[in-house]
């Protein structure tokens, strides 16, 4: 449980990097969008909250989906030497994208025009997940 908790505050960390360098940068094509769309029932969410909650639900989703398709695509895994992983990786983000536009009316990425935001996202959450998993 504290291995869950620590993952999910690394990709709430990473999420919240990817959304602000691209951002910052002016790099539209790259950046996420974590603004809540508007609701009949409930007020928009603020951003903070999107991203914990997206960060929750992208620490789900590769706790417990990608194993499963990492090993249903071994194969194909090792033909293009791991590079298939990076796609595994983008797919994982468009899901938690998908599941959070349900919960919360807020896609942080469309599909296509995503593909290389989620590339970023993917990356740098790869990247604070590791850091983090050497620290604690």
């Amino acid at each position: 449980m504290e291995h869950f908790i620590v993952r999910w505050a690394a990709t709430a960390v990473g999420l919240f990097i990817a959304w602000q360098i691209p951002a910052r940068l002016g790099l539209g094509i790259f950046s996420l969008d974590f603004r809540a769309g508007a609701s009949d029932v409930l007020d928009p969410v603020p951003v903070w909250a999107v991203i914990l909650v997206a960060a929750l639900i992208l620490t789900a989703v590769n706790t417990f989906v990608r194993p499963l398709v990492m090993f249903f695509t071994c194969l194909v895994n090792f033909l293009t030497l791991g590079l298939f992983s990076i796609v595994i990786n983008i797919l994982m983000v468009f899901v938690a994208s998908a599941i959070t536009d349900n919960l919360l009316h807020a896609p942080f990425i469309s599909f296509p025009s995503g593909i290389l935001a989620a590339l970023v996202a993917a990356v740098i959450v790869g990247v604070i997940n590791s850091v983090f998993d050497r620290v604690f």
